[in-house]
């Protein structure tokens, strides 16, 4: 069904981006003029660019044959569908106003960038039979933890806004329709708690791999995944010993999601070897 498309994956990729930038726009503009923020207009286009984006992922996992995270560009972009589909899920359970606002803006920085930037969506080797279940389950995994972390992180400088405006005693739209810095705080230690959890799980699947295949897995990869996992574990513990709390925690997870982000590009650049790329048939030739 979704061959006779004649919508490629790139366009609905392209499409949902801009969807997603009119979301934002029309959040921040209301707000900015001291006018209704209607969160179901946000809603409904931030659905809409969700729509079209699993369009284009599924394209494009026609054409690769799997799941398609081979290479940054399609982990950017499964990263913000990802976004998306967990803000679905916490956005009704906690009710945290203008998490719909500051979600669209995430994912058009995400789909945004990675489609500005032609040379991340590099070729990369394919097999008839699709890679191994380990490795699509590992990658799963991986890139919904990161869904965590950017959720944590969208919720991290919620609170860093919402405590400045406390701290100067300033008043304005987007103060007074932030969540309280308590709840905020609360939710995003849960959040990111889970996020830790889904990331171990995807180590593990990763391990079960790598014990039969150690040979396919650079050792560049598994440094930095590890660094990562590390990282999140740290503010974890840090934050029960009320080491990390308030700002600082806040202003941790952000640069952490940073790295995990930054972190992608030389992973990806050191998987794609060129005798691999030699040994298969390329996508996008």
């Amino acid at each position: 069904m979704l061959e006779s498309i004649s919508l490629t994956d790139r366009d609905a990729f392209l499409l949902s981006a801009y969807i997603f930038l009119a979301a934002f726009l029309y959040g921040s503009l209301t707000l900015g003029w001291r006018r209704h923020y209607s969160h179901k207009t946000v809603f409904c286009l931030i659905t809409s660019g969700f729509i079209i984006q699993t369009i284009g992922l599924n394209l494009r996992a026609i054409s690769v044959n799997g799941c398609p995270l081979g290479n940054f560009f399609e982990i950017t972009q499964f990263i913000s569908w990802s976004t998306v589909l967990l803000y679905f899920i916490v956005g009704p359970v906690f009710r945290i106003r203008l998490l719909s606002l500051f979600c669209a803006g995430l994912t058009t920085f995400l789909s945004g960038t990675s489609l500005l930037l032609p040379a991340l969506d590099k070729s990369y080797p394919i097999s008839e039979h699709g890679p191994s279940a380990w490795i699509e389950l590992h990658a799963s995994l991986a890139v919904f933890s990161y869904a965590f972390f950017a959720m944590v992180t969208l919720l991290s400088v919620m609170f860093l806004i919402q405590q400045h405006g406390l701290k100067k005693k300033q008043g304005g739209s987007i103060y007074n329709t932030l969540a309280p810095i308590q709840k905020l705080d609360q939710i995003s230690h849960r959040l990111l708690l889970t996020g830790v959890i889904c990331l171990t799980a995807a180590l593990a699947c990763g391990a079960i791999f790598y014990t039969k295949n150690s040979q396919s897995v650079p050792v560049f990869k598994l440094i930095v995944t590890c660094l990562v996992w590390i990282g999140y574990c740290g503010v974890i513990v840090l934050r029960n010993q009320r080491k990390l709390v308030t700002r600082r925690h806040a202003i941790a997870v952000i640069a952490l999601f940073i790295f995990a982000l930054l972190s992608l590009w030389p992973v990806q650049s050191a998987r794609l070897q060129p005798h691999d790329l030699a040994e298969e048939p390329l996508k996008n030739e």
